[in-house]
């Protein structure tokens, strides 16, 4: 069985400490350093506004700072984070989102909108699946959704009028396969026949099977099994090959522009996008240990203490 040894661990650890913004090296550090779950919990909620919401690029592509359901996601893929651990901001980041979705911003009558139909996306920098499309913004998002709705019977009061509209919409999309998995809406694990991953088939793009199954207490995981086992090698490869973090090339930036013609006949591959492509690199670090930590596949016990 393959596992990322200690010495590795190391090697990643010092491209995290080089390069992370600040979310992510609190986010290592509470992981798998013991460190502090108060200091990762005060960095998220730096991108926290005053309408409860979350913006200010927490999402990497995304620089509009301005409050949006799919970011509120994101920010619950954060907060996932600190498990069951209880604490003063853990509680005032859960109050201010729960302010928020009772706000009712951009919720439908089937649902909150997902991450393109935010007019106020196009006034920032942002890769073009955040760029507003009307369309999409007269629909709701099936993932957004089921994520805010489920936080919501989770934290919200049952008494009040969101608490009844989230009871609605979970028993409209309770059947539906779809969920928003480490940002991707909609991401349909039957469809995807994620039991029988083939990875020949499977879009390039999307989170591998292991992300959703996410631990081996899930339900999914015995009838994903071998699916899992491989998509952990495949993580571990990729880890194992990760060097220093870099920009792309000129011919790189044009090759996307070309494909992917902005509709205004701008650029996404501004400067702040370059930024934003380079925080991938740790977030991914992070996210993969975490997944092989879970799964046993580090040779090696949590926490490391630095030396």
């Amino acid at each position: 069985m393959k596992k990322i040894p200690l010495e590795e661990f190391l090697r990643l650890r010092k491209l995290v400490y080089r390069n992370a913004r600040p979310l992510d090296y609190t986010k290592w550090n509470f992981l798998f350093e013991n460190g502090s779950c108060d200091g990762f919990l005060q960095v998220l909620a730096s991108y926290q506004n005053e309408d409860g919401g979350f913006g200010h690029n927490l999402e990497c592509n995304n620089w509009n700072p301005n409050s949006s359901p799919y970011t509120v996601c994101i920010a619950l893929d954060e907060l996932d984070a600190a498990g069951k651990r209880e604490s003063v901001i853990k509680s005032k980041i859960i109050a201010g989102i729960l302010k928020y979705v009772s706000s009712e911003a951009y919720l439908l009558e089937d649902g909150w909108v997902g991450m393109q139909g935010i007019p106020g996306n196009n006034d920032f920098a942002h890769m073009p699946w955040f760029h507003f499309d009307s369309e999409k913004a007269a629909r709701a998002d099936i993932g957004v959704t089921k994520r805010l709705a489920d936080f919501i019977l989770q934290y919200g009061d049952r008494d009040s009028l969101i608490y009844r509209k989230a009871e609605g919409l979970k028993e409209r999309y309770g059947q539906c396969g779809q969920v928003l998995l480490h940002g991707y809406p909609d991401y349909d694990p039957i469809a995807l026949n994620i039991e029988n991953y083939d990875p020949a088939v499977y879009p390039a793009w999307l989170p591998l099977p292991v992300y959703f199954v996410n631990s081996p207490e899930s339900s999914f995981y015995p009838a994903c099994r071998d699916t899992v086992e491989r998509n952990l090698d495949t993580i571990i490869d990729t880890l194992l090959g990760t060097q220093e973090f870099s920009f792309p090339s000129d011919r790189e930036l044009a090759a996307f522009e070309q494909s992917n013609p902005h509709p205004d006949g701008g650029r996404w591959c501004v400067a702040e996008q370059t930024i934003g492509n380079y925080y991938w690199g740790s977030h991914f670090i992070i996210r993969d240990l975490d997944i092989l930590g879970k799964f046993g596949r580090l040779d090696f016990e949590l926490p490391v203490i630095r030396e």
